[in-house]
C-alpha cells in the first residue's frame, strides 16, 4: 500500500517569485495534485525555493519526474524533481508551514485583460464581437465603472495569450464607438503589484491549452 512518502515529489530550484497557486497550475497538468507544501521563512516569510507535492499513486509520481525534471523553467530557474523521502520532509512539516489544499482560491491560467474608457453603447455583446474576432473568450465580459461612475470599463478573458497580445496591439489608444479606449493586462487579484502575462503565466496558459484544459 502507497504512503503519503510514495506519492510525494520533492521540487527544487523554485524562484521565490513563484506562488503557490502556480505551482499547482504547472503540475495539476501533468497529474492530480492531492497537497503542496511550500515552507516560507519565518521572518521574512518569503518561499524558501522548494515544495514537496503529493500525487494520488506512485505512478503519477514516476510521470512527474519524467516529464518535468530538467525541462521547465519558472524565472529562468529549471525546476528539480525527484521523489521525497521520509527525513527531507519532515524539515518542513515540521516547521512553520501547513499542509493546506493545493487548490485555494487559484483562478485558471488565462489571459485578463483591462480596457478603459468605453462608450456606454457597447454591450456584452457587441464588446464580444470585436475582440473575439481576434480569438476566442474564456467567459463572458465583466463591466464595471470607475472615477465615480464617470469612467465605463471592461475585463475581458482569453483562452489563449497569443490573441490577448494581439488584441492589445490592435485596440489600445484606438477608437471603439468614437471614443479612444485603452487596452492593457489587468492587475493581479491577489498581488495588486503584478499583472497578468508574465513568463510563468504564459507557460501554465501553454501547459492548460495543450492539455485540453481551456
Amino acid at each position: 500500500m502507497s504512503t503519503s512518502i510514495d506519492t510525494t515529489v520533492y521540487v527544487g530550484n523554485i524562484d521565490p517569485r513563484v506562488t503557490k497557486g502556480q505551482l499547482y497550475e504547472l503540475f495539476i497538468q501533468v497529474a492530480p495534485v492531492v497537497k503542496i507544501n511550500y515552507p516560507k521563512d519565518k521572518i521574512l516569510q518569503k518561499y524558501q525555493g522548494y515544495a514537496f507535492i503529493q500525487f494520488e499513486t506512485e505512478q503519477d509520481v514516476e510521470y512527474v519526474i519524467k516529464l518535468l525534471h530538467n525541462t521547465v523553467s519558472l524565472y529562468e530557474r529549471v525546476l528539480k524533481i525527484r521523489k521525497s523521502t521520509s527525513n527531507v520532509q519532515k524539515v518542513t512539516t515540521d516547521g512553520n508551514n501547513s499542509n493546506n489544499n493545493a487548490n485555494d482560491k487559484l483562478d485558471p491560467p488565462i489571459a485578463k485583460l483591462f480596457i478603459k474608457g468605453l462608450d456606454e453603447s457597447i454591450d456584452s455583446k457587441l464588446l464580444k464581437s470585436y475582440f473575439t474576432k481576434l480569438g476566442p473568450f474564456y467567459k463572458s465580459p465583466e463591466f464595471l465603472e470607475v472615477s465615480n461612475n464617470t469612467i465605463r470599463c471592461a475585463f475581458i478573458y482569453y483562452k489563449n495569450y497569443k490573441d490577448a497580445d494581439e488584441a492589445i496591439k490592435k485596440f489600445n489608444n484606438q477608437l471603439l464607438a468614437n471614443k479612444q479606449i485603452q487596452v492593457e493586462y489587468a492587475l493581479k487579484e491577489n498581488n495588486r503589484s503584478q499583472r497578468y502575462g508574465n513568463d510563468v503565466d504564459r507557460l501554465l496558459n501553454k501547459e492548460a491549452l495543450k492539455n485540453g484544459l481551456l
